[in-house]
């Protein structure tokens, strides 16, 4: 199952390639979107349990390192080996620690953790629903901070005005997942 979201995940990111460039040459290099489809491109192509791997050889720098770790979570919830609470916050878990970076930084954190709790605070319900929502807002939440970490504290102004493309990934990969997921109940 794993196989067939990770090549839908692919060719949603090859829509959104040039828009995530655009989000990150505002605030960082310009090329968020062209890694995010380089190692979603290679992760629908990867064997099975190599998703995490496939992604960071792939998309390469920081962006591979932080966004393969929320890649294999997803995977381990497809596959069944978490449930997607426990994925996501394990996933945010191992990317503050890689990144050094907290919720409120302006990054990929300010929509992972939302989505992470939203998604445990379920009762029995739509996680998927839960935390796409919560990343969305997440995302959204970070044109109103200051950057603490990455290339954007560097820019006039810490980034403010402009979306995190890292946050805005998050919540594109959890949409995505949430389609998933519908469609194969």
């Amino acid at each position: 199952m794993s196989d067939a979201f990770f090549s839908a995940l692919a060719v949603r990111f090859r829509e959104l390639e040039q828009p995530l460039n655009a989000l990150d040459a505002a605030t960082g290099d310009g090329d968020h979107g062209a890694a995010m489809r380089r190692g979603l491109e290679a992760v629908a192509e990867a064997k099975p349990g190599a998703a995490a791997q496939a992604f960071r050889g792939a998309a390469g720098g920081a962006s591979g390192a932080l966004f393969g770790a929320l890649i294999g979570g997803i995977e381990a919830a497809l596959e069944g080996r978490q449930d997607l609470p426990s994925a996501l916050e394990r996933s945010a878990a191992q990317i503050a620690r890689l990144g050094m970076a907290k919720r409120g930084d302006k990054t990929m954190l300010d929509a992972l953790i939302p989505a992470a709790e939203a998604a445990g605070a379920v009762q029995g319900g739509d996680t998927e629903r839960a935390a796409a929502g919560a990343a969305r807002e997440g995302a959204a939440s970070t044109a109103a901070m200051t950057a603490r970490r990455g290339r954007a504290r560097y820019v006039e102004n810490g980034g403010v005005g402009h979306q995190d493309a890292g946050a805005r990934s998050v919540a594109e990969i959890l949409a995505e997942y949430e389609r998933f997921s519908r469609k194969h109940r």
